[in-house]
């Protein structure tokens, strides 16, 4: 056999031969049982930060999937709003057909009025946001649309009695629809008369007390949305009605088709960027989208998000350290036997990947079982929702799991990462041994 054979057969077996000796070095001998275990303990690290993320940010991201479609049932995706967004704009000047040519894609196109007003209901007072819509339109694309639990939004346009009048006289008023949690809150129920009073509405054709709008309504119909602040805020008339509650309202409004916007809901709400471009080349419009209107809660949820997938990576990174102790006793332990492979002629390189394999198996071991069981765990969660939330958390029973493929994928790599960083200085410590002073003893 030529030297040149001897060599080339030497070199393919070499990365085998790396890898055997690197695995006996995982494996401890019968009297130093410490190291096994040292080995297991870091594996376990690794295995439980991976579990701890994959399950936490899943869970997490199940909540603010949940909480997103609540926003997206209970708002519009986009809303068409003049660019000054209290005064409104012409429908006249504005036709809807006009949007609704230019969006065909557009689903379930609505015009509204939106108002703040107070409610009055006996003693109880609230303040509140009142949508004027036009119930024969598509009023889907509002939480309240299709959420009705009593009562049915046609009845805006028609005039009620009350069952109690504080006029005490048979006059009829419009309709008004309540949220639930609004409701209760004011101690109203359908048949009941409810006041209206706006301070920065001016009208000659409303009744005027002290300088405030003063309507008066009968609770026709009562919506729940599962949604706090939108029970607990919003109450519905018709459009005529909601028109009246317009700063410098007069009748001129009612020919010109004053509205506060036109709203409509997209195939991707995701993606209503476009949208946002596309109004902007309108003059005097503007828009507002769902991720517009509830910014701030996104944002929070994104910051929520980040922090807890940094604190709960510190397990990996203490799991990393436990790599780097473990390492740095089988170097002191196997010190003899490094340096008779250095005396037989291996490399520093090669000493170096024994043992940056040794910590690349240790946290690919930890990785692949943190995987496993962070994965099974949420499958379980998923299907047998064997965890229950406390009552009045919405109208959750169960913690939500959503399946993150990208984000597995980059904490098991940035864990193998933090694995490797930790057998990086075992490796050189090895590496640099003096083959004569390990055999001297």
């Amino acid at each position: 056999m030529t030297p040149e054979l001897r060599e080339k057969i030497v070199m393919e077996k070499k990365p085998r031969m790396l890898i055997w000796i690197a695995w006996r070095h995982l494996v401890a001998g019968r009297r130093k049982q410490g190291l096994s275990f040292m080995t297991m303990i870091s594996i376990a690290g690794v295995a439980l930060g991976v579990a701890a993320l994959v399950v936490v940010l899943s869970v997490m991201a199940g909540f603010e999937q949940d909480l997103k479609e609540k926003m997206l049932r209970g708002l519009p995706h986009v809303e068409i709003l003049a660019e000054n967004a209290i005064a409104g704009f012409s429908l006249v000047e504005y036709p809807i057909k006009k949007f609704q040519k230019k969006f065909p894609e557009a689903q379930g196109m609505s015009v509204f009025t939106q108002s703040d007003v107070v409610l009055k209901q006996g003693k109880h007072m609230a303040t509140v946001v009142l949508f004027g819509v036009d119930p024969l339109s598509s009023t889907e694309v509002w939480g309240f649309g299709g959420s009705m639990i009593d009562g049915s939004l046609e009845d805006v346009n028609k005039e009620h009695r009350p069952v109690l009048s504080s006029l005490n006289d048979n006059t009829e008023w419009p309709g008004i629809i309540l949220g639930d949690g609004l409701a209760v809150q004011l101690g109203a129920d359908v048949g009941d008369e409810i006041v209206a009073l706006s301070p920065q509405a001016a009208t000659s054709s409303s009744m005027i007390t002290g300088g405030t709008l003063t309507r008066h309504y009968v609770v026709v119909g009562v919506f729940q949305t599962g949604l706090f602040n939108y029970d607990s805020k919003w109450a519905v008339v018709s459009l005529s009605e909601g028109r009246k509650f317009m700063v410098d309202y007069d009748p001129s409004l009612d020919l010109e088709k004053y509205v506060t916007g036109v709203a409509f809901n997209v195939p991707n709400p995701y993606e209503v960027g476009f949208y946002e471009e596309e109004i902007k080349k309108t003059a005097g419009l503007t828009t507002l989208t769902w991720k517009d209107a509830n910014s701030a809660l996104l944002f929070a949820l994104k910051l929520e998000k980040f922090t807890m997938g940094s604190i709960l990576m510190l397990i990996v990174l203490v799991a990393a350290f436990s790599i780097s102790g473990t390492m740095m006793m089988t170097v002191f332990h196997r010190k003899s036997q490094v340096c008779l492979l250095r005396s037989l002629g291996m490399t520093q390189a090669d000493v170096g990947r024994i043992f940056m394999i040794q910590g690349l198996v240790i946290g690919g071991i930890g990785i692949m079982i943190g995987m496993v069981f962070g994965l099974s765990l949420c499958y379980l969660l998923d299907h047998f929702h064997f965890v229950h939330l406390p009552p009045g958390i919405g109208n959750l029973r169960a913690w939500p799991v959503k399946f993150l493929p990208f984000d597995y994928v980059v904490i098991g790599i940035f864990a193998w990462i933090l694995s490797l960083a930790g057998a990086t200085y075992p490796a050189l410590t090895a590496a640099k041994q003096n083959p004569s002073s390990g055999l001297r003893y």
